[in-house]
């Protein structure tokens, strides 16, 4: 039988999962929830053959299977185990309260809003406890939801014990962690954008470089910035951090480095203004070492990456993002603190309100409530995920009611189409909390159609209590403790400036003793900073993917990217090659010289104040980023500087009058004179 040639609309979907999924994170993680939740209602049938299980069994099952996928993080067995028992045991705990306290709606109303906080709050003690206050709130939603009796608690612990022993056997038996093939699929996606990249500047050239075709390779290269990164993030800390720096894991990790230095130069050379009097030919030849540089890096990294042990992948969960510090002079200077006040005191608002609406719905609003608040950084980041859940909610609840129609409660159908959703909406979850939310909302509509109690009034009824829900959240984030998204940015651009001082610090130390901290390992430090910066600034306009978009928080950020790359070319400077003694002096005034500029730049509403006009980017600097001889650290000094300067509003020279250009953004704007696209900087 002759063999089939993909098509090309199978190579594209293939090429698409690769560079949107590198590690196929996603997949795995929809793959687990959907078969976790599978066997367990499963398990569930069978026993109850022989046991009689209550519906508040098979609720909590679902909800403790679904969050066993999902909460339980560390990578080891061991330390998995023990937080299953944990969750089983606050779980259990939970829907005991709620069965004893029933008779005193009150009370209970009370322990569910202190048992909100204490989820919350409880974040802040690591990734195990986030996971036993999940589990806690859950089953006491259920137990609220489904008024389980005193006689059903041990059905409910055998279903907890059973999702658990379910959801630990699928994620270290059926669908483990594989982080060196991970890593391999990684660098694969990685390969990927530097095709994207190279065809977006092939593009270019093509067109002549008008604007759209300059923000679309930018938009390509910092892309493939993202999927280098998430490479990384298989790879252990001790490559990282410098630690190892000559063993296989040390080569690979500055294999990457070096890539992501030659994907940036690629677009240097071919955005670059050109010098006077250089020619065609040689701006030609400038481009051809750029696209040399980068094949030759690319092939380094896919080979060390072959090279790599499978055993040196084993790492440690990874810790959860930090919490925005918060600003000076605020009430409460512990953000979970704040966090859990706010969740609460939401809570607490939604109960009222969707009391008001439903005597017996109302812990809808109060999900709606608690789940706004999860991975949020600012009061922004709540209202766009509390309209994503609103959102969501009711386009599935319109679509919902069609669906529920058109299937009238066959058995076979609704099962194939919930398990078909429930792995689409936890697919999308980190892509998109809305379509996660719509297909949750399907996937319920079809169970009430199951067990006989769909009707509209029902779905309209959750819509209602998840807008007060919203509602009370998005209060709560503007009136109570706020955490602005203008302050979040201006905490992340202290902090990226924060990690430059410490690698200026470091470096300073290498000249004066030739020895000391890991400038790469700083370096990436910086690069981390800048991604947290880009998460930040996503609330300060209305579209989510703000840092795609170009105005002048863009504009501020494609510095930043500046610096993060001058910063990365700095720490491979010093690394390449001993300092000699006559630059000492030099290298010891430039690296002081910069700190105070740094210091300088400290100021209240930096990112807001940032000028939209950007330096232009000067031969000099272009011929620096692609000569193999030019690893100089004066010169990245002198660059940076200059970044530093355009962050502040204007160069040295061009305080004085002078003309001299900077790399300190790659703009895709049109010039504020003329219609013609601006030269980049």
């Amino acid at each position: 039988m002759p063999h089939r040639q993909p098509t090309a609309l199978t190579f594209g979907l293939t090429r698409l999962a690769v560079t949107s999924d590198p590690g196929l994170g996603k997949l795995r993680m929809a793959s687990r929830v959907t078969l976790t939740l599978a066997l367990v209602v499963c398990a569930l049938f069978a026993a109850h053959a022989v046991l009689a299980l209550p519906p508040s069994a098979y609720g909590i099952a679902m909800i403790t299977a679904m969050q066993g996928a999902l909460a339980v993080r560390e990578a080891d067995a061991r330390a998995q185990l023990r937080t299953r028992l944990l969750c089983g045991l606050a779980g259990f705990s939970a829907a005991a309260l709620a069965v004893a306290l029933e008779p005193v709606p009150r009370i209970a109303d009370a322990l569910f809003v202190a048992l909100v906080f204490a989820a919350v709050y409880g974040r802040k003690y690591g990734a195990r406890w986030n996971a036993v206050g999940m589990f806690a709130f859950m089953c006491y939603f259920i137990s609220v939801y489904l008024h389980p009796a005193s006689n059903d608690l041990p059905a409910v612990a055998l279903a907890i014990a059973l999702s658990g022993t379910v959801s630990h056997l699928i994620r270290n038996h059926v669908l483990p962690e594989h982080p060196d093939s991970d890593f391999r699929r990684a660098v694969e996606a990685v390969g990927q954008r530097i095709d994207e990249l190279k065809d977006a500047v092939e593009d270019g050239r093509r067109r002549g470089w008008p604007v759209e075709a300059r923000r679309e390779a930018v938009n390509r290269q910092m892309q493939l910035g993202d999927a280098i990164l998430s490479a990384e993030g298989y790879m252990p800390a001790e490559a990282l951090s410098g630690e190892a720096t000559r063993g296989p894991m040390g080569e690979l990790a500055v294999a990457l480095f070096d890539l992501h230095l030659a994907s940036e130069s690629l677009l240097v050379a071919d955005l670059a203004e050109p010098g006077d009097g250089e020619s065609g030919v040689e701006a030609a030849e400038h481009r051809t070492v750029a696209g040399e540089r980068l094949d030759e890096a690319r092939r380094l990294v896919e080979a060390r990456a072959r090279a790599a042990p499978r055993e040196a992948f084993l790492r440690a969960a990874q810790k959860p993002p930090a919490m925005p510090a918060a600003p000076e002079g605020a009430l409460i200077t512990d953000p979970q603190l704040r966090l859990a006040i706010q969740v609460a005191l939401a809570a607490a608002i939604a109960m009222a309100g969707g009391l008001l609406v439903s005597q017996t719905r109302f812990f809808w609003a109060i999900l709606t409530a608690f789940l706004v608040f999860t991975n949020t950084q600012s009061r922004g980041d709540t209202v766009f995920r509390a309209l994503n859940r609103t959102l969501g909610t009711m386009v599935g609840i319109v679509a919902g009611i069609g669906l529920a129609t058109l299937v009238g409660g066959d058995v076979p159908v609704s099962i194939g189409l919930s398990i078909l959703f429930v792995f689409a909406g936890f697919y999308l979850l980190q892509i998109s909390y809305g379509a996660m939310t719509f297909f949750v909302t399907l996937v319920i509509s079809l169970m009430y159609g199951l067990i006989g109690q769909f009707s509209v009034d029902l779905l309209v009824l959750r819509l209602e209590e998840t807008l007060v829900g919203a509602l009370a959240g998005a209060f709560v984030s503007f009136a109570v403790l706020p955490q602005r998204a203008s302050a979040t940015a201006e905490a992340a651009v202290t902090a990226l400036l924060d990690a430059l001082d410490d690698m200026l610090r470091a470096a300073a130390e290498r000249v004066e003793t030739g020895s000391g901290r890991s400038l790469l390992a700083l370096s990436r430090r910086l690069d981390h900073r800048y991604a947290a910066l880009a998460t930040a600034a996503r609330a300060l306009g209305p579209h989510w993917n703000l840092v795609r978009k170009p105005g002048p928080i863009r504009i501020a950020l494609l510095r930043f990217m500046a610096l993060a790359y001058w910063t990365r070319r700095l720490a491979r400077a010093f690394s390449d090659r001993p300092i000699p003694p006559e630059s000492r002096d030099d290298l010891l005034a430039a690296i002081a010289a910069l700190r105070d500029r740094i210091a300088a730049l400290r100021r209240p509403g930096l990112l807001a104040s940032m000028r939209r006009r950007a330096p232009d980017l000067s031969r000099r600097t272009r011929d620096g980023a692609l000569s193999a001889a030019s690893d100089d650290p004066l010169l990245a000094l002198g660059v940076l500087s200059h970044v530093i300067a355009s962050i502040d509003g204007a160069t040295p020279e061009a305080k004085e009058g002078k003309s001299i250009g900077t790399p300190a953004a790659i703009s895709t704007e049109e010039g504020t004179h003329g219609k013609g696209p601006r030269r980049i900087s």
